[in-house]
């Protein structure tokens, strides 16, 4: 009873409220007018909107795009700083793995500061983000900087080969525990590597029905000694609704 109060409670602070509305109209048009589906209605828009081979102006029409005519699932711009300054602290040869690349955005956002050694392997399950991601990207110039591997993250994780400096969990809320085991268990991060977890705040977690989950992957990570953690609150993608980030550093020698 006192978590339905409390889910309810979340559900009514106004700037909340207001991000659920627009989802919910949105999913209705959707469904009314059979839009086109949303990556590909990226890809369109940023190739009329955008300057090839510059991926900030890629990125800005991937925001404009989510501001002004349908909801995206990005990191967006102001999360994407805090992302932005987590890698700046690791420098621009790091190699990083993301769960979750949807239409391209953080994976360009990561990649446009690397050099020549650095590069992002991106793990995304649905076969139409990853194509329309590939060819964003492509546009960004950017692909000999990032891989994207279609499949399952369970599946894929087992074959990755080496290790590495930074972790984006940003897939479905309900695997990122399942999956960071896996990514342990594998031998894939260093010392020092960096787990940067986005949308494990209280509403976006009760709207996918993964609070529970949600729960687990921060008992887990915030109760293993390996591991020193922060949460930082902030807001979710292109709203001011309430979200949070957690961002955890993987140290080796605290094993036991």
């Amino acid at each position: 009873m006192n978590k339905i109060i409390d889910m309810k409670l979340i559900f009514l602070k106004p700037n909340n409220l207001k991000f659920i509305l627009r989802i919910f109209i949105e999913n209705i048009f959707d469904k009314i007018f059979k839009r086109s589906e949303i990556s590909s209605s990226v890809k369109n828009y940023v190739f009329k909107h955008a300057e090839q081979n510059n991926p900030d102006s890629i990125l800005k029409a991937m925001d404009d795009f989510a501001k002004n005519n349908r909801f995206l699932m990005n990191i967006g711009n102001e999360k994407g700083l805090l992302l932005t300054n987590e890698l700046k602290k690791l420098g621009n040869d790091i190699s990083i793995l993301e769960l979750g690349c949807f239409c391209g955005y953080s994976a360009i956002l990561m990649a446009k500061n690397l050099n020549e050694l650095g590069k992002v392997v991106s793990l995304e399950i649905n076969k139409t983000y990853a194509k329309n991601a590939l060819e964003i990207i492509k546009y960004a110039g950017l692909k000999d900087k990032i891989i994207i591997i279609e499949g399952s993250s369970e599946k894929l994780i087992g074959t990755l080969r080496y290790r590495f400096d930074f972790v984006l969990l940003d897939h479905w809320k309900n695997l990122y525990k399942r999956d960071l085991v896996l990514i342990e268990k594998r031998g894939l991060l260093k010392n020092g590597s960096v787990i940067f977890a986005d949308n494990v705040g209280r509403l976006i977690s009760a709207l996918v029905g993964s609070r529970g989950e949600s729960d687990d992957y921060l008992s887990y990570i915030r109760e293993n000694k390996n591991y020193t953690n922060r949460n930082i609150k902030t807001y979710l993608e292109y709203s001011r609704a309430e979200d949070e980030v957690e961002i955890s550093t993987y140290f080796i020698e605290n094993k036991i």
